[in-house]
């Protein structure tokens, strides 16, 4: 015989208005990845560094997730990245993707790179923090505006286009 214990009883009490605030959580982070989406798209265009492409990349099936990805399409300037590969992204997650948040209004952009880049990310780290006095791949935590999904979209969007500026510098500095 199974019994309900008293959280369960208090959950199951307010059961719908639970489930309702959580879909209305998902819609509103949904739109803010949506929209920091396009925002961004709009301008990949005029950001790539020499050499490479970028491309945005949203993680349809675990929402929170958004990737702007750095691939070299020609590396006979340097052989420090690897050819059609993306040895640099840029990350954004939200709760639902991240553990390390201290606030669940809180959001994350960084930037990795696969193990097998790591002589990228050392490079471009030693870099930054000579050239820039920052270090890029230092993760960013924002917060959401929770009165608008807009201005929390541009908040991510500026953050990933700084980061994404940074980089460009830095590898335009390698090539060059």
């Amino acid at each position: 015989m199974e019994k309900l214990t008293e959280p369960g009883r208090l959950y199951l009490k307010d059961y719908l208005i639970l489930e309702e605030a959580r879909k209305d959580m998902e819609r509103f982070l949904n739109s803010v990845v949506d929209e920091a989406y396009d925002l961004i798209e709009e301008e990949l265009e005029d950001l790539a560094p020499e050499n490479f492409t970028l491309d945005i990349w949203q993680n349809e099936s675990n929402k929170g997730q958004l990737y702007l990805r750095f691939k070299c399409i020609d590396n006979n300037k340097t052989d420090l990245f690897r050819q059609d590969k993306s040895d640099i992204t840029i990350k954004y997650r939200d709760i639902r993707n991240t553990m390390d948040l201290s606030d669940p209004t809180f959001i994350k952009v960084f930037v990795g790179s696969p193990t097998v880049a790591s002589d990228v990310e050392s490079k471009l780290k030693k870099l930054s923090s000579e050239k820039y006095n920052y270090d890029v791949y230092q993760p960013k935590y924002l917060r959401l505006n929770l009165d608008n999904s807009s201005k929390s979209a541009n908040l991510i969007r500026d953050e990933i286009l700084n980061k994404c500026n940074y980089i460009r510098k830095l590898i335009n500095s390698i090539q060059n």
